[in-house]
């Protein structure tokens, strides 16, 4: 089983050096790639993540938002299990190998990371609860429990994303994803994770995003 790491980032000049070093120090001495896209930033991302080594880097000229940056990823990647995670040090890299063997010993199509099965998440009260209320409308619509539907932490199987057909463009594309995976035969599992206090700025605007992923989890669903 080879990993593909999937690391798509935009303006994150202060976080993307200890993100990619997180990641190359977890996944060392196994089968697996890094892959980083800057989708297009106007800081010193793209040189920054130019400098480091062990690394494939892709670059927008522009940007199309975080699900393009991801498809770019996923389309250039040799691994049959796609790892994606954020690039503003929330996300525990760490639990990468343990996550891959769980999925190859049971077998399983996609694993969540989820935020809300372990500590409390380091977020606002408004993004924690906005999380758990839209966790519980995929539970409600798809009829199979989820914790936590946008984590950005997650392996899923190549094969399965080449069957796959996601519409959002944005941070939606982790909660309409998650919708389309529990709606269909696929086996899904969640893996407890702690979340850390983001590094630079949140590009996260609650209310015009929560309903993107309103809208994104009824996609998900009936379309």
């Amino acid at each position: 089983m080879k990993m593909s790491i999937i690391i798509p980032a935009y303006n994150e000049e202060l976080a993307i050096k200890s993100t990619v070093e997180r990641v190359k120090s977890a996944v060392r001495g196994t089968d697996s790639e890094i892959i980083v896209i800057d989708d297009g930033s106007k800081d010193r991302t793209y040189e920054i993540a130019k400098s480091l080594s062990g690394i494939r880097l892709l670059h927008h000229e522009v940007n199309k938002g975080k699900a393009a940056a991801l498809e770019t990823g996923f389309s250039n990647a040799s691994g049959n299990v796609l790892f994606t995670i954020d690039a503003d040090c929330t996300y525990p890299p760490e639990v990468m190998p343990e996550v891959a063997e769980l999925m190859e010993k049971e077998g399983l199509d996609m694993v969540i990371c989820s935020r809300f099965m372990g500590r409390k998440p380091q977020m606002s009260g408004l993004n924690y609860f906005g999380n758990l209320i839209f966790s519980a409308l995929v539970t409600v619509l798809t009829l199979k429990r989820v914790t936590d539907a946008s984590s950005g932490l997650r392996a899923l199987r190549k094969d399965v994303w080449k069957s796959m057909t996601v519409k959002s463009k944005g941070l939606d594309w982790e909660v309409e994803m998650t919708t389309r995976m529990l709606r269909g035969d696929f086996k899904v599992k969640e893996f407890p994770i702690q979340y850390f206090d983001r590094v630079g700025s949140s590009k996260l605007h609650p209310l015009r995003d929560g309903l993107r992923f309103l809208k994104a989890i009824l996609i998900g669903r009936f379309f």
